[in-house]
């Protein structure tokens, strides 16, 4: 069962009130796959779905900090909730990511073996205390991938 917790303090709290608890404020949820000898454009075909973005190990690509050359091949697709106005909950989230993708266990398999595969939330909170959790049924959709979840947290100070 899911619980849906408020932002907003309850009505009639007496001013200056500090408010805690939560949920997630923002996220950003992204499918890594890299590898050295990655081919981008495979990837693509295999999970038939287009990537946010690609990179191909020496093909010089332009970043904020200037041009770079990847020592590796990247297939990246993310969910941003800024994006996805239905939602702002990180299940929710992973989960659309992943309906955009194949469930063949099979493809995931190989995939794994042969590449480094995971999937990155960047989890973005506008005060402390905020949380969420991953349900048996969204572990499971990561498991039967064989994809591991890891998670950044970012405090977006508010001015």
């Amino acid at each position: 069962m899911k619980h849906t917790i408020s932002r907003e303090p309850p009505s009639g709290a007496p001013e200056g009130t500090v408010w805690f608890g939560g949920p997630v404020d923002r996220f950003k949820i992204t499918l890594r796959i890299s590898g050295e000898e990655l081919d981008p454009d495979r990837i693509t075909a295999l999970l038939d779905c287009r990537p946010s973005r690609t990179e191909r190990k020496g093909v010089s690509i332009s970043g904020d900090s200037g041009p770079r050359i990847p020592k590796r091949g990247q297939w990246l697709l993310t969910i941003d909730s800024r994006d996805c106005h239905s939602t702002d909950d990180v299940e929710d989230g992973i989960r659309m990511l992943l309906a955009q993708l194949p469930s063949d266990a099979g493809l995931w398999a190989s995939l794994t073996s042969t590449y480094a595969v995971d999937v990155f939330c960047g989890l973005f909170l506008a005060s402390s205390n905020r949380g969420f959790c991953l349900s048996a049924e969204v572990s499971r959709l990561l498991s039967d991938r064989h994809l591991e979840i890891g998670f950044d947290l970012y405090f977006d100070v508010a001015e």
